[in-house]
């Protein structure tokens, strides 16, 4: 039987090819943060809450066609998270960096990153109380 190059190959799962075909996106965010490379980053800005929220597309449930709107409930300034036509998006001028978006994203990779506030664009009020009585008094203002 003649050699051939494939009788050399070893299957392998769909994970370890999905994982193979994004390794070259995943060396471009920064180690350990979420954040692109290419997004500066200053400890000084994130410590002081000059940050705001931003949506992966290709990691968020909404944009693959599966009904979820768990930041948009959870975000607790009235427009800085909106749903259209199903899909969520941060309006910078509003998202006063809080956070509160991003522990509740159900995706198996989370896609809603921090990341700094762009020069120039203003930071909004101040966020919410930490005992999040702001987010609970917009919940339930819509469920009466």
């Amino acid at each position: 039987m003649p050699h051939s190059p494939e009788s050399n190959k070893q299957p392998i799962s769909r994970r370890e090819m999905f994982a193979g075909l994004l390794s070259p996106f995943r060396r471009v965010i920064q180690a350990g943060t979420g954040i692109p490379a290419d997004v500066p980053q200053s400890r000084e800005a994130l410590q002081a809450g000059d940050v705001m929220a931003v949506i992966g597309g290709r990691l968020c449930l909404a944009y693959h066609e599966i009904a979820c709107t768990a930041c948009v409930d959870r975000c607790p300034v009235p427009g800085a998270l909106v749903s259209e036509e199903g899909l969520p998006r941060v309006v910078p001028a509003l998202c006063t960096g809080c956070g509160l978006c991003q522990p509740v994203c159900p995706a198996p990779e989370n896609a809603i990153r921090m990341v700094p506030r762009p020069p120039g664009l203003a930071r909004p009020a101040s966020p919410p109380d930490d005992d999040g009585s702001s987010v609970e008094r917009r919940s339930s203002r819509g469920k009466a």
